[in-house]
């Protein structure tokens, strides 16, 4: 680990974060199946780790257990625990004018629920498409463009396209679908998998618990501890 001097949040920054995890206090999907004890939807995942389905193939099977006309899922969904400090990091990039979009292989539907409660209506993201049936949920993905088919919204894609006149990417996240992207922004913050990930393949980043602590490090700028290093 070494010190290094994090530059105050300015107008030529593009600020990217991930939703489940990161801007929800647990991911969407492992509540919801905890909450609705879908059983089947933790042995999809686990097909998914041992690596016997794609990322797409995971996902779209593991919603398909979801009953969306359910009232606990819809209380569920309205209700979602956001992590402290994620109105504070949207006001900040607003009063910098910094360009700040939420990047997420998770749902819109919850998403823009999340916003809505928030007042935070029209704030930018790309997140894959849930279609709700009767009793099921069909998922589009967002960004089938061929450029992987690890995750089922390319973060890398929609980086390289949100990136241009950007003079520092900052990308915020705690997974496995940050990986790819972050690999490629001046400024990560990481927690958990991305963490790991991070410190795998010897990248620098700044350790956070909640986005009160990105926020913190952004606003005034400061010398922090970044890892990855030696």
């Amino acid at each position: 680990m070494t010190r290094a001097r994090i530059a105050p949040l300015n107008s030529r920054d593009l600020v990217l974060c991930d939703f489940d995890g990161t801007i929800s206090a647990e991911d969407t999907g492992l509540v919801v199946a905890r909450t609705l004890r879908l059983e089947r939807f933790f042995e999809i995942e686990e097909r998914w780790r041992r690596g016997e389905i794609s990322s797409r193939e995971c996902l779209r099977e593991q919603w398909l257990t979801v009953d969306p006309s359910r009232a606990d899922f819809q209380e569920l969904i309205a209700n979602l625990e956001i992590s402290r400090g994620f109105e504070d990091l949207v006001a900040l990039t607003r009063e910098r004018g910094s360009r700040f979009a939420i990047l997420s292989d998770g749902l819109d539907t919850y998403i823009e629920v999340t916003l809505g409660r928030l007042g935070l209506t029209g704030l930018e993201y790309r997140a894959n498409h849930a279609v709700l049936h009767e009793h099921t949920v069909e998922l589009q993905f967002a960004c089938p463009d061929g450029r992987c088919d690890f995750c089922g919204n390319c973060k890398t894609g929609w980086l390289f396209e949100l990136r241009p006149g950007a003079e520092r990417t900052i990308y915020i996240g705690d997974g496995i679908s940050d990986a790819c992207a972050s690999r490629y922004c001046e400024v990560v913050f990481a927690k958990d998998l991305l963490a790991e990930a991070c410190r795998k393949r010897g990248q620098p980043f700044l350790p956070f618990g909640t986005l009160e602590g990105v926020v913190s490090v952004l606003r005034d700028g400061r010398e922090a501890i970044i890892e990855g290093t030696e």
